[in-house]
């Protein structure tokens, strides 16, 4: 049997509009193969994990830009976070004699490797897994919130938790997806066997990395207009569930900046801040970003850069979650553009699914940057 969980439209996004009219709530699947997601102020998106026989309880971000699971062991001299994994009396805990780094662009880890047993809360998932149990963890903004990260990146050298129970014969395929959406909404993390009617809308694009779920970028328009020569060298963005902004290149962000959300009554200080519930007049400046994907068009309605928009009085400025990079050789298109999809994932195949995009008509293909180094 099917639940169907409340729908909107995606709306037509050249115009500036609503986020109701512009944004997905529709999940259609199999009640164990969806994993409702706790959004804690639309900058952590949290599932509920059990560890180990008997089970110990965690919460953790799901973060599609990084490699592994990880939660802080019971010795932890230097961690913040306060729910360990205590691996006395556990049946199935095993180290594998190895241990294992992963820095984030906020916060970074160390431990032991070992496996134990991994569920996945009111879902069929519950298998063994190999995770990282931290001795050290650093860094991390909202340590009392998540009790760790679940890592479920494009990097071929590990297995997620989706391709070990599909091997396990718990889910029938290793497809996994992501339905973000603001509150009052619930939002999920869906796999295996998802709903045909939903895939019948995928239109599948080829990463042109194999670490990382990273897109190349033939085209970056604003509100139309084609600002596609200010990428400059950068021309592909990674989907990163776990960075809770759009970092665009300096010069597209100069460009929002001065010709859309300063003249639309935005302000600057320290972090960018716009009216949450903009005037007309105001409305006719604020950005809608579309970005062609390969083949598809994705539009990230400006309603979307906004934090907490929809619970904010008349009146009252929201936080934009947008900046820019001057790091890596690629944007990074964080929550703002998966509120603006639903994307589906392939790790096997490398391949993305997107549910939301336009087709451009563009061939798809491999395009430079497969031999990069992986640095997630």
């Amino acid at each position: 049997m099917f639940i169907l969980i409340t729908s909107f439209v995606v709306g037509i996004f050249c115009q500036n509009t609503n986020y109701a009219n512009t944004n997905w709530n529709k999940v259609q699947g199999l009640p164990s193969m969806n994993a409702t997601l706790e959004n804690y102020e639309q900058l952590l998106w949290l599932v509920n994990i059990s560890i180990g026989v008997p089970a110990q309880n965690f919460s953790v971000q799901v973060d599609t830009g990084s490699n592994i699971l990880w939660v802080p062991y019971s010795v932890c001299s230097n961690c913040d976070i306060n729910t360990r994994y205590n691996p006395s009396g556990q049946s199935y805990f095993k180290p594998n004699g190895s241990n294992y780094y992963q820095a984030y662009g906020s916060g970074e880890c160390s431990g032991y490797v070992a496996s134990d047993i991994v569920n996945i809360q009111n879902t069929v998932i519950n298998t063994t897994f190999t995770m990282m149990f931290a001795t050290m963890e650093q860094g991390f903004s909202f340590p009392t919130i998540m009790d760790g990260i679940m890592g479920i990146s494009n990097n071929q050298s590990f297995t997620n938790i989706f391709q070990a129970s599909f091997k396990a014969g718990q889910i029938k395929t290793e497809l996994y997806g992501l339905v973000f959406n603001q509150p009052p909404l619930n939002s999920y993390l869906i796999f295996g066997q998802i709903n045909p009617s939903l895939m019948n809308q995928v239109q599948w694009v080829t990463p042109n990395d194999i670490y990382r779920w990273k897109l190349f970028i033939n085209k970056f328009t604003i509100n139309g207009q084609d600002y596609s020569s200010q990428m400059g060298s950068v021309t592909s963005a990674i989907l990163d569930s776990g960075t809770a902004d759009l970092i665009v290149t300096e010069a597209l962000y100069g460009i929002l900046l001065k010709t859309y959300l300063i003249p639309a009554g935005c302000i600057q200080s320290g972090s960018l801040y716009c009216p949450c519930q903009p005037t007309a007049q105001e409305l006719q400046y604020l950005p809608n970003i579309t970005v062609s994907f390969n083949v598809v068009d994705v539009t990230i309605p400006f309603f979307n850069l906004l934090q907490n928009y929809y619970v904010a009085p008349q009146g009252q400025q929201c936080q934009v979650m947008l900046t820019y990079t001057s790091g890596p050789p690629f944007m990074v298109f964080g929550d703002p553009a998966l509120l603006s999809i639903i994307p589906i994932f392939n790790k096997t195949a490398n391949q993305i699914g997107i549910i939301g995009g336009v087709a451009n008509g563009i061939p798809n293909g491999d395009y430079p940057g497969n031999e990069e180094i992986d640095e997630a």
